[in-house]
């Protein structure tokens, strides 16, 4: 008894170069899906050089967050950690706004208990000006964090640009 003999497909098409540059980026953005388990700190540079030249990172601003740029396209992670902290923030402002229009709601809510000449233990603008200076103390907090972070990475980018300097002048044959 013999198989069935199975209609052979046609040859694939070659892919075009746009077509094969799509693929080689979303290969790229699935392997830089997660971070890498032996990936060290990027505080914890300039690192010694190995055989080949140094490459120099550039510091970049995201919407007020820096990072460092070593290579384009950006890993996937990346991209992640970023649109989180911005989303964070972004969500801490939006809070600040609503809870201001709520403070306005409060004052009225107050003199309507002045003209009833009712009192209350607490006055109805305490909790909303309090969430408001948490959210106020929580948004300058990551502004600190970002520029202290920034500064460091600034430092990061100059010594790895003396490094990569000095390297070049040792490279170059003396004459």
């Amino acid at each position: 008894m013999q198989r069935k003999i199975r209609p052979v497909a046609p040859p694939a098409k070659p892919l075009t170069p746009k077509k094969a540059r799509k693929e080689k980026s979303i290969r790229f953005q699935e392997e830089t899906n997660q971070r890498h388990p032996n990936a060290t700190s990027i505080l914890n540079r300039p690192r010694p050089l190995g055989d080949k030249k140094r490459n120099v990172p550039v510091l970049v601003n995201a919407r007020g967050l820096p990072f460092l740029r070593y290579k384009k396209p950006q890993p996937r992670n990346v991209s992640s950690v970023i649109r989180t902290k911005l989303g964070r923030r972004w969500n801490w402002i939006e809070r600040r706004d609503r809870l201001k229009i709520e403070l306005l709601f409060a004052k009225d809510e107050e003199e309507w208990d002045r003209v009833t000449e009712t009192k209350e233990p607490s006055t109805w603008s305490e909790h909303p000006a309090n969430a408001i200076v948490d959210v106020n103390a929580k948004i300058a907090h990551f502004d600190m964090h970002s520029k202290e972070l920034a500064d460091n990475m600034w430092k990061i980018v100059l010594a790895e640009r003396a490094l990569a300097e000095e390297e070049a002048n040792q490279k170059q044959p003396k004459q």
